[in-house]
């Protein structure tokens, strides 16, 4: 049986491949022509010659050119949940019979805001799929206005994904003001914050401060040069400071670089950071202050067992609810995060397994169940049994 041709296949990949097929032949037979490989090339194809299957691409470039009823937002959002579940054969089908499915914007899969498709692959850490988009013409630059202005390249930094950033950046991805203090590249930042410039860029993700995005102290000190809000926060909710504690031990010479310029950080900052010592320090002066179910919480979502130890050992709640998103208990924050070494400690503690977050009223098995497809994390299959094993057993 012919192979089917690639979604967003087109003459210029069609030569290039020729090109290397050519090359793979002549190591069987130096004499071997350009014309014999793309006649191979055309008949994996089931075309009978290389003229008829650049017809074929032909009638269809012109017929995307000529077609213009949009999408619905239906059929975006069904292929934006097939690209976040990792339905590769289901994503491939969709984009051979709708080509424009593959830079269509549409409602999240998961959670609000209105990204495309490589937004979301990225999110969920599929590279299969990313790859998939990236060779069916998906915009490396993305239409970012309706997400926040979160661009694909921003994400890969948000998500720890290093190889697609990689593949973006030799794609030649645009390198604005926020993707460069991501990359702390102060050269970048220096150049787009020129000396003499008054005014920062309007355009900011989240909709809070610039200075949750400095990733140096350079950047830090530049944006608050010209101005830059210490204490605005985002959509999220989240101040500048509380973002950077939200890099987890990565962000701590950033926070401390913020308290050194005038800026309070709070316990559960330093509870992110995993800083045992400044907690200690606060503890001696209020034990209460490092006891408040966001301390835990904050503890939990950065996989820090040995200080969570420590906290419940100063008398901190276990089934602390965290006061933003659905407000789970510790328990679903470390269910969520496939992190079964944390599970089994809260459980230890008497953590409630039965416990229901107030958005999706779920239980802890429940969002590790969630979180298998979602974050595309398959640490939380283990999570999932070994409290469901509770469950049955109790």
């Amino acid at each position: 049986m012919a192979d089917a041709l690639p979604a967003r296949a087109n003459i210029d990949w069609l030569r290039k491949t020729a090109k290397q097929r050519l090359r793979d032949m002549r190591t069987r037979a130096p004499d071997a022509k350009l014309a014999q490989a793309q006649f191979d090339i055309a008949r994996q194809y089931g075309f009978s010659s290389w003229r008829s299957l650049k017809t074929h691409l032909d009638r269809h470039e012109n017929a995307d050119a000529n077609a213009d009823a949009p999408l619905s937002d239906e059929a975006i959002a069904s292929f934006l949940r097939a690209v976040g579940d990792g339905c590769l054969e289901e994503v491939r089908a969709a984009l051979a019979a709708e080509r424009a499915l593959v830079n269509a914007t549409g409602p999240h899969p998961y959670w609000g805001g209105r990204p495309q498709a490589l937004h979301v692959s990225i999110e969920t850490k599929r590279q299969d799929m990313f790859d998939l988009l990236i060779a069916a013409g998906a915009d490396i630059n993305g239409t970012n206005d309706e997400y926040e202005y979160w661009s694909p390249l921003m994400l890969t930094f948000h998500w720890n994904q290093p190889a697609m950033r990689q593949v973006l950046m030799q794609c030649g991805a645009r390198i604005g003001l926020v993707e460069a203090m991501l990359r702390e590249d102060d050269a970048a930042v220096a150049t787009l914050l020129r000396r003499g410039k008054s005014a920062l860029p309007k355009i900011r993700p989240n909709g809070g401060s610039l200075l949750a995005f400095a990733r140096t102290p350079f950047a830090i000190d530049r944006l608050l040069e010209l101005g830059a809000p210490v204490d605005l926060k985002d959509r999220w909710d989240t101040t500048p400071i509380e973002a950077m504690s939200r890099l987890g031990p990565g962000g701590r010479d950033l926070v401390r670089h913020l308290m050194q310029r005038g800026i309070a950080a709070a316990p559960q900052d330093f509870a992110r950071l995993g800083d045992r010592d400044a907690l200690a320090a606060l503890a001696d002066r209020d034990p209460d202050s490092v006891r408040s179910d966001v301390v835990l919480v904050s503890a939990v979502d950065f996989g820090h067992h040995e200080l969570v130890r420590w906290l419940l050992s100063l008398g901190a709640n276990v089934n602390a609810r965290a006061p933003w998103g659905s407000q789970g208990t510790a328990l679903h924050s470390a269910a969520w995060n496939g992190d079964l070494d944390m599970v089994k400690l809260l459980v230890a503690a008497g953590a409630d397994i039965d416990a229901h977050d107030a958005e999706h009223s779920n239980t802890p098995a429940g969002f590790a169940q969630v979180a298998i497809t979602v974050s595309n994390n398959p640490k939380c299959k283990e999570v999932v049994d070994y409290l469901l094993s509770l469950a049955a057993t109790a």
